[in-house]
């Protein structure tokens, strides 16, 4: 409690709240709620707490100045709960993924004109409701893997939208993930490395948000890194020099093996739902 008061204070004398706000924030955090202050304005998320979000507390979201980031990532909310969304004229970036929406949530988001940013992966949503994003002249990236969007759907949009970038699958070397309102930090976690000389020990890959891995290589020779794929398949994606380190695209719950130069197994690490440092050391 005494970590939220303080935080609340700082939001308030920030002047990016309103003497009014404190109930709406208080209703936020008691649904699991994250709120703070970024370039721009301000980032509510629920995809860290209980994940189950009220239409009122949407409202709650709706009623706050300048949000420019939402994240309701595998949350419990419906179509009809987006229609507050409407509102956030604000919006440039809305995680939706893992959810289930449909077609009918979309007509609640052709009016955000400053949304920049969507992800529908995982959801139901299909050609019909892709249809309504058709005039969001700001959308530049867009993330539909394992939606019922087609690649007829992607093509008809990009003829509205040129600019936009579709993520329909799990291209590892393209896939960035934009936030045009917070500067790049530190990852705050960090994945554990099980050794291992067989490349049976390491499990294949399966889905989940898109992440970074910054992989750092402690030991005093090259190595390389390699994805295993959903099918269980090695993919080799690039070498690491002694020292060195390199940030790659990828997925939650993803297994990234590291090899000697000689595709020698040194052990794997399976990625987490974060951006995460991932240190190789001998």
């Amino acid at each position: 409690m005494i970590k939220f008061g303080m935080a609340l204070i700082l939001l308030l004398t920030s002047g990016l709240f309103a003497a009014e706000e404190p109930e709406n924030l208080a209703v936020i955090r008691q649904a699991g709620g994250r709120v703070r202050a970024v370039a721009g304005g301000i980032e509510v998320s629920f995809h860290l707490g209980d994940r189950q979000v009220s239409a009122d507390v949407l409202s709650r979201v709706a009623d706050l100045p300048n949000v420019v980031t939402l994240n309701l990532k595998r949350t419990n909310i419906n179509n009809n709960d987006l229609r507050h969304i409407s509102q956030m004229h604000s919006l440039k970036k809305l995680h939706l993924e893992l959810t289930k929406i449909d077609d009918r949530a979309i007509q609640y988001l052709s009016g955000l004109k400053k949304l920049q940013y969507l992800n529908l992966f995982g959801t139901s949503v299909s050609d019909v409701g892709l249809k309504e994003l058709h005039s969001n002249r700001g959308l530049t990236h867009l993330y539909v893997w394992q939606s019922k969007i087609t690649s007829e759907g992607i093509a008809e949009i990009q003829l509205h939208l040129p600019e936009l970038k579709v993520v329909a699958g799990v291209d590892l070397d393209t896939i960035q993930i934009p936030d045009p309102n917070v500067p790049e930090k530190k990852p705050t976690s960090m994945l554990k490395f099980v050794a291992s000389s067989n490349l049976s020990d390491a499990p294949q890959s399966r889905g989940g948000e898109n992440i970074e891995v910054i992989f750092a290589n402690k030991t005093q020779n090259t190595v390389k890194i390699v994805w295993i794929g959903y099918d269980g398949k090695p993919k080799v994606y690039g070498q690491i020099a002694a020292g060195a380190s390199r940030t790659q695209n990828s997925y939650e719950n993803n297994t990234w093996l590291i090899t000697t130069l000689d595709d020698k197994p040194l052990g794997y690490f399976v990625c987490g739902p974060v951006r995460a440092l991932a240190v190789i050391s001998d």
